[in-house]
């Protein structure tokens, strides 16, 4: 009995130390306790051939890296009557399977309780301060996913749910920036990204065996192809798999409709022009070869300079952009266009210009770190343009950018102006008026420098002149404006007040964030933020709760048949009742429309003060120094625990 109840109130693991320390100080322990520990010494003492007391001192840690062989010869070679914690349980399913939360360190039999003699004994045999075995580390626990249980009629399912449940859980499969395979990609059942080098090989001989003779066609199923050029093309995959050949792959994925050729440092910006390292691997003749004779039709494709100078580049895309797997590229990518001799800037921002030209089909447009790209490259752009990205070009002013609005951008849908040095916002003062159609505005006025200056000032004095109001176009949806600085608390002040004159004129506005900086006095600037902030967030901010799809419009109560209908109203003249029939339903029509009257009541009221259809409002003004890095909170966390969580006193 005195076993059990011990047991019972002991809550703590003991550990091993205060187990094997052999003492005869203790002053105040009861006769069941102390024969209780002679027992249970006498039990573990059974159990095992050596004697522990002989066993020297030692400060070496012992090992928590036990394999679950070894774990499971432990747990079957101690003794029934208290299991041992040298070793992790193994939770196999079985539902009498002990599972702790976590391992814990080696005990003996006992169940002797903790007390203060017992404390005063180990302090005295000199065991206090001894190294205690390490602790077996803990994994992270992944977020459980917690589904409805349901399992939908996969093969019923249709073609664009299946694309969206896939995309959902594999995208993005692989990260560019760190040339590294995302975790979705065990979540979609090992989808195989072209690196490392074998899964490309293994993909490629995939695609050489018959179609016919696998459970699918795979080739018909690749639709995209993003290549990291260097890891990939560039070096050889170990002595048996060799060299990739990216042609091959091509003639294999005849439905392929994206190809990306990219370098990683393509995400890096503000190198300077002989800053950038040219690549090894060049463009390779076979991979258009194979276009051509897989007979694909491009739909998406990027040119990167890094991998052949722009002036022999452009002559390649003159050659290469007549062809037909090229005449119906929607979407192109421009990377390190630039022009390092200064010399006939014209020419080559003219010829640059012509081979774009040569697209009838494009409509997305990106140039990323190209000193070429100034006035005669834009005015010169065809008009079938709709979407135009310009980011890191410092040949870029916005002289050029308002002649190229006036002349192209009915057409345009979407601008996207980011790191731009030389380009301010004059050209703002006709946007409405040039982009009409424009529906995706966005500038981020950040700017990048790897050089050892790291200048991230812009290269313009203002922003805007105070002549130069905004304008803005009627379809906008979403606005995003990054960095904004340069500028005078009067400009500020006609900027945001032309937002709120416009706010009438822009009902399709979903989205609207704004980050300023105002270099003026504090108080000034506090006044400044509560005069603005809440007026642009009672003017745009959307208050009116989503509809609840619960709620269903009112219905006539349906008549009920005779039968329902009670002996009393049976007796009742066929005319009384429909009498009264139409009395309730009378008065069932006036009720409803005084509801709907006063809800057309408070809706145009609410349409005459509130004009904001926005979801999301977020505006920020102060005066903090941009940096090319933004640290917060979480980046000044400890990302390991300290180990004593599980310590309660």
């Amino acid at each position: 009995m005195a076993r059990s109840s011990s047991h019972s109130r002991s809550t703590r693991p003991m550990r091993s130390s205060r187990t094997k320390v052999q003492t005869y100080q203790e002053e105040s322990s009861s006769q069941d306790e102390t024969t209780d520990l002679r027992d249970s010494r006498r039990t573990s003492l059974s159990l095992r051939s050596r004697n522990t007391a002989r066993v020297p001192k030692s400060y070496r840690e012992e090992s928590t890296d036990t394999s679950v062989e070894e774990s499971v010869e432990a747990l079957e070679s101690e003794s029934s009557v208290t299991p041992s914690n040298e070793a992790p349980y193994l939770d196999l399913g079985s539902a009498s399977t002990p599972r702790p939360s976590r391992a814990q360190p080696s005990r003996r039999a006992t169940t002797t309780p903790k007390s203060k003699t017992t404390k005063r004994a180990l302090k005295s045999s000199g065991q206090v301060g001894r190294i205690l075995p390490k602790r077996a580390k803990t994994l992270a626990s992944e977020p459980i996913s917690l589904g409805s249980g349901v399992i939908p009629p996969w093969q019923t399912l249709p073609y664009h749910v299946l694309l969206d449940i896939f995309l959902h859980a594999s995208h993005p499969v692989f990260d560019e920036v760190r040339s590294a395979r995302n975790d979705s990609v065990n979540r979609a059942v090992s989808l195989p990204p072209l690196l490392p080098a074998s899964k490309s090989h293994s993909l490629l001989r995939l695609l050489e065996q018959p179609q016919e003779s696998l459970s699918m066609n795979y080739s018909s199923k690749i639709k995209e192809l993003h290549v990291e050029v260097e890891p990939l093309l560039l070096y050889k995959s170990g002595p048996t798999l060799g060299y990739f050949d990216l042609a091959k792959l091509i003639e294999k994925t005849p439905q392929v409709h994206t190809v990306r050729l990219y370098h990683r440092d393509d995400f890096e910006l503000g190198f300077s022009q002989w800053q950038i390292n040219q690549s090894k691997w060049t463009y390779r003749s076979s991979v258009f070869s194979a276009l051509a004779k897989s007979g694909i039709s491009l739909r998406s494709w990027d040119w990167n300079a890094r991998f052949l100078n722009t002036d022999e580049l452009v002559d390649l895309m003159m050659r290469t952009h007549p062809r037909r797997a090229f005449q119906s590229l929607r979407e192109l990518r421009l990377f390190r266009f630039d022009n390092p001799s200064q010399m006939d800037s014209a020419t080559k921002e003219a010829g640059l210009s012509q081979v774009l030209c040569m697209l009838p089909d494009l409509q997305r447009l990106t140039f990323t770190d190209s000193f070429l790209v100034g006035g005669q490259t834009l005015i010169n752009l065809p008009h079938t343009i709709r979407s135009l990205t310009l980011n890191n070009c410092d040949n870029l002013w916005s002289p050029d950018l308002t002649s190229y609005l006036s002349s192209h951008g009915t057409n345009l849908r979407e601008l996207s102006l980011s790191h731009n040095r030389h380009l301010n916002m004059s050209f703002i003062h006709n946007l409405a008026q040039s982009c009409e159609n424009l529906e995706v505005f966005k500038m981020d006025l950040s700017m990048h420098d790897a050089s050892s200056y790291h200048d991230i000032e812009p290269h313009f004095e203002d922003l805007l002149a105070r002549t130069e109001v905004p304008t803005w176009p009627t379809k906008l949806q979403e606005i995003e404006l990054i960095q904004l600085r340069n500028w005078d608390e009067p400009t500020a002040e006609i900027f945001f007040d032309s937002l709120v004159n416009a706010a009438p004129g822009l009902r399709d506005l979903r989205r609207l964030a704004i980050s300023a900086l105002l270099e003026i006095a504090w108080r000034d600037r506090a006044n400044f933020r509560e005069r603005w902030i809440p007026q642009l967030e009672r003017v745009f901010l959307r208050r009116s709760t989503q509809p609840n799809p619960n709620l269903r419009s009112l219905h006539k109560r349906p008549l009920k048949s005779n039968s329902s209908v009670t002996g009393e109203r049976l007796d009742e003249p066929e005319a009384q009742i429909d009498d009264s029939m139409q009395a309730t339903s009378s008065r069932e029509s006036h009720a409803i429309s005084q509801r709907q009257s006063t809800r057309l009541a408070r809706q145009k009221s609410r349409e005459a003060d509130d004009v904001g259809m926005c979801d999301v409002v977020n505006i920020r003004i102060d005066n903090q120094r941009p940096s090319e890095l933004q640290y917060d909170e979480d980046d000044f966390l400890d990302d390991e625990l300290s180990g004593d969580e599980d310590w309660a006193g």
